[in-house]
């Protein structure tokens, strides 16, 4: 079975088809994105190579097919409208954590609220920012740093002996 719609420039395939036709009745309107949205677009396209090939597929089907899920379940096949809902919200709360953490992240790196005086680590430093400027669980911290929640913990105890906050303004 044939799919126009997979084949690019499918309007050779076609049998009396005119262009000149189709520019005179098809009008559609594009939107310009500004400033802000191409930034934004940018960081999504950034992380999407960081997510799941099944997430990566949805995501370009709801580009290609503009979130209508009976289109992504008909080329998707055996798999209903409703699921592809369900995988589509999954996806974009995937996508949106992942944004987030990747943003709190860069927030470490460039901005420092709070000034550490004493002999720490680079690492204990880390710990003491995420937990002080982003608030982050040692659970949270953990994760991000890819240790033991309890070597964090105790990394934190120690590193907290050791300095003396200072509040930057």
């Amino acid at each position: 079975m044939l799919r126009l719609d997979e084949i690019e420039n499918y309007q050779d395939f076609v049998v009396g088809y005119d262009s000149s036709e189709e520019e005179e009745t098809d009008t559609i309107y594009h939107h310009e994105p500004e400033e802000k949205e191409q930034k934004q677009w940018e960081r999504v396209q950034a992380v999407i190579p960081n997510l799941s090939q099944d997430q990566q597929l949805f995501i370009r089907l709801c580009i290609k097919y503009a979130f209508d899920y009976g289109r992504m379940a008909w080329h998707i096949g055996g798999i209903s409208d409703y699921q592809v809902a369900r995988k589509v919200e999954q996806t974009l709360n995937a996508l949106k954590e992942v944004i987030t953490d990747t943003e709190k992240l860069d927030k470490i790196e460039k901005t420092s609220k709070f000034s550490f005086q004493g002999d720490v680590s680079e690492e204990q430093a880390a710990i003491l920012r995420m937990r002080y400027e982003l608030q982050y669980s040692f659970s949270d911290i953990a994760a991000a740093l890819n240790l033991n929640q309890g070597y964090i913990q105790k990394a934190f105890a120690a590193a907290s002996l050791k300095i003396k906050k200072t509040k930057i303004r």
